[in-house]
């Protein structure tokens, strides 16, 4: 009975998972080589109406998944370039780019749907499908933590791993190392942010269909998901995990204590702010401090006063 009810759980929690932690692994991932990356939750939005806008249109979810990571990688390399070409604030820009993503998100989702629409109203059914059954579930669950254990490898046993860490922590002395800044930054992005478009799409498939706003915020509850785990691959499972598990049963948390609709939005975030809070107070603060360049402008040559 209780192997019943761990898959019932996993079956459950699957679709949050998977955009709660590929979403935070590709943030944590990214950020190590220095880039503060404030855009995440409106490229988390745009993600998730791109998707659907493909889905609805090509009738296939695969394509819908590239096109959200293709949507994904665009707007990352685009901060990871003008925060290491020009010396910008990357918080001005991350915070910029996060805008756009909300605009672009609602222009191309309205349009979407009035198409879609449109098409059922003339008696033509689109093909729009998302992956729901329990191979399916079981597969989002699993695949993801395989992906974890891969990227932890790679962060930890490869030259371009070493090389996102030295660019992180000081992209001059990098630099002085043969070490091509912007080129590991570019691919930082190309990788952390096609996790982050797939999270988009596993967010989609929570939700069943695209509707104004959806997945607001949640890119930030993948950032602090990210941070709450200094940004470490595998401990990023637990915490992911756990928010997930307190977004799929959100509706029973707010019903069996009588909780106003308010309160309840409210609790994700005050659980973040605690999960971050409470991870600054253990030794792992240390241990997984952030890169020491991190938010910081590069400038070519370094400057003297």
């Amino acid at each position: 009975m209780r192997s019943i009810e761990v898959i019932s759980y996993i079956l459950t929690v699957a679709p949050a998972f998977m955009a709660y932690y590929l979403a935070s692994l590709g943030q944590g991932f990214f950020e190590k080589s220095g880039v503060l990356n404030l855009a995440i939750d409106g490229v988390f939005v745009l993600g998730i109406a791109v998707g659907y806008a493909a889905g609805v249109y090509s009738g296939n979810p695969w394509v819908g998944l590239l096109a959200a990571m293709a949507a994904a990688v665009l707007f990352g390399m685009m901060l990871a370039y003008v925060t290491t070409k020009f010396p910008i604030s990357h918080g001005a820009a991350g915070l910029s780019i996060m805008f756009l993503g909300y605009g672009l998100a609602g222009l191309i989702g309205v349009t979407a749907r009035s198409t879609y629409n449109r098409l059922v109203a003339s008696g033509i059914y689109p093909q729009y499908t998302l992956p729901t059954s329990p191979t399916a579930r079981i597969l989002m669950f699993v695949i993801p933590v395989l992906v974890g254990i891969l990227f932890y490898l790679i962060e930890t046993r490869t030259k371009l791993g070493a090389a996102i860490r030295a660019v992180g922590e000081n992209p001059h002395a990098a630099t002085a190392l043969g070490v091509d800044v912007i080129k590991i930054r570019l691919i930082a992005a190309l990788i952390g942010y096609s996790l982050i478009g797939a999270g988009s799409m596993g967010f989609l498939t929570w939700i069943a269909t695209w509707s104004e706003g959806a997945g607001v915020n949640h890119g930030w509850i993948a950032y602090a998901i990210s941070l709450a785990a200094g940004r470490h691959p595998i401990l990023t499972i637990g915490t992911a995990g756990a928010f997930a598990a307190l977004a799929t049963y959100m509706f029973a948390l707010q019903a069996a204590y009588n909780l106003s609709p308010e309160i309840a939005k409210m609790i994700p975030f005050i659980v973040a702010i605690g999960a971050m809070v409470a991870f600054m107070a253990t030794p792992l603060r240390k241990k997984l401090a952030p890169p020491l360049s991190l938010g910081k402008r590069f400038f070519k040559e370094e400057r003297t006063v």
